[in-house]
């Protein structure tokens, strides 16, 4: 009986070593699988911060950009402001004058007035456009990193 139980405590002890064999190397690909996970995962943070710094880029050049055209579209305006105002200054008589001017001066700040109002609305719908980039892109990484 001693040589059975001995086979069977022998037996035991390969299948144990086989048991504790089988879960070390299960516990080294979890390991590998995790720190290839977490290369990943760096990696793509990375990425999205370099594409972010790029879009924040074109952003600041593209606001450059639009307030030359706002300062170049306001020079042109004003331009075109003093040449009506001479014109009409040269048409009209002395007693109308002042009246005349104070309706052009008026009309002026009018005119200026929407076109800084326009200017704004240019500027705030670039900001939104960049918002919605920007939220898109953190969308998108919450995305894949929910597939993955």
């Amino acid at each position: 009986m001693s040589e059975k139980s001995d086979c069977l405590k022998q037996m035991a002890q390969e299948k144990l070593s086989r048991v504790f064999e089988q879960l070390e190397k299960a516990k080294n690909e979890i390991d590998s699988t995790i720190g290839q996970a977490k290369s990943d995962v760096e990696s793509k943070i990375g990425q999205v911060k370099a594409e972010l710094c790029a879009k924040k880029e074109h952003a600041a050049m593209s606001k450059s950009k639009l307030e030359n055209t706002v300062r170049r579209q306001k020079e042109a305006m004003g331009a075109k402001f003093t040449e009506l105002k001479e014109k009409v200054e040269s048409k009209i008589d002395e007693k109308g004058k002042k009246r005349v001017v104070i309706k052009a001066e008026k009309a002026e700040k009018y005119a200026e007035i929407c076109m800084d109002s326009a200017s704004m609305a240019i500027v705030e719908a670039e900001l939104a456009c960049l918002e919605a980039c920007f939220a898109r892109s953190e969308a998108e990484e919450l995305v894949g990193a929910e597939a993955d």
